[in-house]
């Protein structure tokens, strides 16, 4: 009886948590400022209004990034605005000249372990949701290179060769500048095969960042002297135009009905991030290392 009353109790702290109220403005404001433009590869998607806090009001299905040139495992992952823009900033700005200068190539693939999911933190009945729970989040599991090559977090981070493994880790330091939570391998037993980025608050002005492991900048390496495919050679066929107004774009898009999916979808792997504390916009422009704030956040 005494474990039924439990359970249930945890049920009810789940259900019973509100949305707090700067996601929806926040994002709204992002639309508003043309932070992102709804395309081909970034199309508007109905609200999605699940369980409880769960859910975000204007949601995107998210394919690519940079015009088509970077997928996404899968395609069609659910994102919100801030989300989508600070991905294709650092995807932009920070993976491919990594990339770039590691390979001789640029990235084409984000493989992703998941985006939206309802469900509490590190999948523990009791805890706060977590930040996939507003589509506020994307676990990044590696990368697929220009040739073909898939750079893993699993298996790469600290057994692959000394390119790939300075480039993961570039990958998570340059991560701190633009998401306010960064978590990957040696963070915690959760956080060994892929690598977590969300824009949650952690403090009123959310201008505070969680970054974890704390990495120096790994050095050069030697570049493949067999590689060499510049970017230009992916930029060259222009993708579809998105719809002129919105009329066009609801009929070309056509609003998928099928959102309740993802809540029955089989847990991601968990994030951590600080109990009890709530994102504002990171600021543009090169990284800086993340605000030292107190270790609140557990195992």
């Amino acid at each position: 009886m005494l474990a039924l009353v439990s359970l249930s109790g945890c049920a009810l702290n789940f259900l019973s948590e509100q949305r707090e109220g700067w996601r929806d403005a926040t994002e709204r404001a992002c639309y508003a400022q043309k932070l992102v433009v709804p395309s081909y590869f970034q199309r508007p998607a109905r609200e999605v209004d699940g369980k409880g806090a769960c859910g975000i009001e204007q949601p995107l299905k998210v394919n690519a990034f940079q015009r088509g040139v970077v997928a996404v495992t899968g395609g069609d992952v659910l994102l919100g605005c801030m989300m989508t823009n600070a991905m294709e900033r650092w995807v932009r700005e920070a993976v491919q000249p990594a990339a770039q200068a590691r390979f001789g190539m640029p990235v084409t693939e984000v493989l992703t372990m998941g985006t939206y999911a309802c469900r509490p933190r590190n999948n523990r009945h009791g805890d706060k949701l977590s930040e996939h729970a507003f589509a506020n989040a994307f676990d990044v599991a590696g990368f697929r290179l220009a040739d073909g090559r898939t750079i893993r977090v699993r298996t790469d981070w600290r057994r692959g060769d000394p390119a790939s493994q300075a480039f993961l880790r570039e990958a998570l330091i340059s991560a701190c500048g633009y998401f306010t939570t960064v978590l990957g391998p040696g963070s915690n037993r959760l956080h060994e095969d892929h690598i977590h980025i969300d824009l949650a608050r952690h403090n009123a002005s959310g201008t505070s960042r969680y970054c974890r492991p704390k990495l120096d900048r790994p050095g050069p390496t030697p570049l493949d002297p067999n590689a060499g495919i510049p970017m230009a050679t992916l930029l060259q066929t222009p993708p579809p135009a998105a719809p002129a107004n919105m009329e066009q774009r609801a009929f070309t898009y056509r609003f998928d009905d099928n959102l309740g999916a993802p809540d029955a979808e089989a847990p991601y792997p968990g994030d951590q991030i600080l109990n009890g504390q709530t994102p504002s916009v990171p600021p543009s422009g090169p990284y800086t290392p993340p605000a030292s704030i107190p270790l609140s956040y557990t195992q």
